[in-house]
């Protein structure tokens, strides 16, 4: 029982550093004695992924408002990337960031999420919500390299 709690609490640290090799770690190289199945590689990363997703949106968030109350900051020149990056921003939105959330990791996500969409009151449900997403996604990636006898 020790040891199931012990890999549950290590999966989901990894999970929260780096969320893509989760789903396959879980799957395809499992600890000695501990086998996982679909449903729990699913919800171990996607509890994982959505308790990194909390603190880091809320230490982001909590930063960037500090930042914006208590520091003097210069006028904002607008160069050529940060014209490019704002019309990245206003084309793929929230959504493209979910949609590369997984690539990127949880941590860096979650801090672009709280600064580039912290007035946004649906930004962090759409982040965790598409982490158990990309889980979901990810763990049936997994589950087929099993069945057909790819590992790693």
């Amino acid at each position: 029982m020790w040891e199931y709690l012990v890999g549950i609490i290590g999966w989901w640290l990894l999970s929260i550093v780096k969320f893509l090799f989760v789903p396959f770690g879980m799957l395809l190289k499992p600890d000695v004695g501990q086998e996982w199945n679909w449903i729990e590689t699913i919800i171990v990363s996607g509890t994982g992924a959505s308790l990194g997703v909390f603190i880091f949106y809320k230490f982001g968030d909590y930063i960037f408002n500090w930042i914006a109350h208590h520091l003097k900051t210069k006028k904002k020149i607008f160069t050529k990337r940060n014209r490019s990056f704002i019309r990245i921003k206003h084309k793929w939105g929230m959504l493209g960031l979910v949609a590369i959330s997984a690539i990127i990791s949880v941590p860096v996500s979650s801090i672009l999420a709280a600064k580039l969409f912290r007035h946004d009151n649906t930004a962090l449900p759409k982040l965790i919500l598409g982490f158990w997403i990309w889980a979901v996604a990810l763990s049936s990636v997994a589950l087929g390299m099993k069945k057909i006898g790819l590992s790693f």
